[in-house]
């Protein structure tokens, strides 16, 4: 089905140092002690740690020329932070339950330890470091009450790590979100209130509302302000980003969209829609292109995409995430690693593709509906046909050839976890077809070239099933469900979504059970196309596969 490799076919990995290259949590909170805070790897005149570790030999893009310390000066800043500060292991800071996950809220705890560093040794913090660096102001954790350090505690040690499918040297939701916070009380309450609504599992606790509220207030607030800062774009831009989040996981299926579209609103008012040009204004390249990662991550899973289009094209994508597009395929070779796409997220951009190509078929079809002359309509249809068929074969061919997104595979600590990477990517690709093959040339998913797709991309999903890529299968699942049409391929669909749904703590998987079972309803035998995106509308839906 797909070839097998391990860590050392990677020609930029060296699999004797990778346990080296791991960092954690608490290496995190130290390296926020330090006047070199970035979070990311240390630099000297041979290339950053990284880069050394990978054999690469070159000049590392990470920092600037201002920014490079020597070793002696390293040694010296290490040998400033005192032993005291490092906080315990994190090898026991998540209990699992049967419904949910428990995060250890103790005085010891890497939360507790991170926000007592930070009250401590702000004095260590220069003025003159970048709004990333600048870190936690001491007024406002001083001022977190018993609820807000719980909250916190509780995206530090549970939301940042369930929703990322990349180790934490890659984790945004902990290296941007978290020093943005420290400074920023809209940041701050977004984050409280995505730790709340994941904590209580529901929207039905009025306390995590409370900060999403207040949030939003500041948000407005902000924007009233007669002149923003690239920071204050960055911080807003940020804000919008997790309070879509924080709904999507509580399995909101209409406020997120608001958030999406006052973000999507802001992005064009300060960019005239290039997301290229955003890259520039939000003043940080990484951060700016991951967050504009997030966004074609939210946008191409929203059933609103999937009926109008998305908000950007996939061109807008590529040029701003350095995605190389060609007729046969897309090289991604961006710099910026995204927790919630790893190294899937070519595919990704080609998912929108097929929903951009969807609603240009269904709009010729619709002018060809009001068509009354035989010879004019006779030529509008061959066109469209035409059309349809070059489309499907582009993207066929494509999504066959696209490769992953090889830097997100550089973090990975072993080959198991190189495994359930590439078992992920081919399981989008499997799922790309079926959804190219429904979508595009409208084939019943009964029919055996659906079905055989199926059987293909079933053990897929049992390989990652319960394993760090989980997070990523409301799509694989959504179309897997869809495709399902004997009694006992549904019974198993709806057995797995089930279990996944009663032990995992984003509640999207149970909104596509829901959306599947009605998709099994109106279509029993399996001999015609049910949308999704139609019955989360009918239902008034709008749902996420995030």
């Amino acid at each position: 089905m797909f070839n097998a490799f391990n860590v050392t076919d990677l020609a930029l990995v060296d699999q004797k140092p990778a346990s080296a290259a791991r960092r954690s949590l608490p290496d995190f909170q130290l390296m926020l002690n330090t006047p070199d805070n970035s979070g990311r790897a240390g630099r000297s005149r041979s290339g950053c740690n990284e880069c050394r570790r990978r054999k690469l030999g070159i000049t590392c893009v990470w920092r600037d020329p201002d920014q490079i310390r020597n070793k002696n000066k390293k040694r010296k800043t290490n040998k400033e932070i005192p032993p005291e500060t490092a906080p315990e292991s994190t090898d026991q800071m998540l209990i699992k339950t049967p419904t949910h996950f428990t995060a250890v809220s103790s005085p010891g705890s890497p939360a507790h330890s991170l926000i007592d560093m930070l009250k401590g040794h702000v004095q260590f913090i220069p003025d003159v470091l970048s709004p990333q660096k600048s870190l936690f102001s001491l007024p406002m954790m001083q001022s977190l009450n018993q609820t807000e350090n719980e909250y916190l505690d509780y995206y530090v040690n549970c939301v940042s790590k369930t929703v990322s499918i990349l180790p934490e040297e890659t984790n945004f939701f902990l290296s941007l979100y978290i020093p943005l916070a420290a400074k920023n009380t809209s940041i701050l309450h977004a984050l409280l209130g995505w730790g709340g609504l994941f904590l209580a599992g529901s929207k039905e606790n009025s306390t995590p509302l409370k900060y999403i509220k207040s949030s939003l207030n500041l948000c407005s607030d902000k924007l009233k302000a007669p002149f923003l800062t690239d920071n204050d774009k960055l911080e807003l831009v940020s804000v919008y980003t997790i309070l879509c989040a924080a709904e999507i996981c509580a399995g909101d299926v209409k406020d997120w969209y608001k958030y999406f579209r006052k973000l999507h609103e802001f992005i064009v008012d300060e960019s005239k829609g290039n997301l290229r040009a955003l890259v520039q204004l939000l003043g940080r390249s990484e951060d700016a292109k991951w967050l504009i990662s997030n966004f074609l991550y939210h946008d191409v899973l929203s059933s609103t995409s999937h009926q109008t289009g998305t908000i950007f094209t996939s061109e807008q994508y590529c040029e701003a995430l350095d995605i190389g597009s060609s007729s046969m395929r897309l090289l991604d070779s961006g710099s910026v690693c995204d927790p919630l796409q790893g190294c899937v997220r070519p595919l990704y951009v080609l998912l929108g593709e097929i929903a951009n190509t969807r609603t240009m078929l269904v709009s010729m079809e619709e002018e060809l509906e009001q068509i009354t002359d035989k010879e004019e309509y006779d030529k509008k249809r061959l066109d469209y046909l035409t059309l349809l068929d070059l489309s499907y074969k582009d993207l066929d061919i494509r999504i066959r050839n696209t490769e992953p997104h090889t830097r997100s595979l550089l973090f990975l600590k072993n080959d198991e976890e190189l495994e359930h990477h590439h078992t992920l990517f081919e399981t989008y690709k499997l799922s790309l077809q079926i959804y190219l093959r429904m979508m595009i040339r409208k084939t019943p998913p009964a029919l055996p070239e659906i079905q055989l797709l199926l059987l293909e991309l079933k053990p897929c999903l049992d390989i990652v099933l319960n394993t760090s890529v989980q997070a990523a299968l409301c799509f694989p699942f959504l179309v897997a469900g869809c495709a399902s049409v004997t009694k006992e391929d549904r019974k198993e669909m709806s057995g797995k979504l089930h279990q996944i749904s009663s032990k995992f703590p984003v509640k999207n998987f149970e909104r596509i059970l829901v959306v599947i079972r009605k998709v099994w309803k109106n279509n029993n035998g399996g001999w015609k196309c049910v949308y999704w995106f139609d019955v989360a509308e009918s239902m008034g839906w709008t749902l996420s596969l995030a």
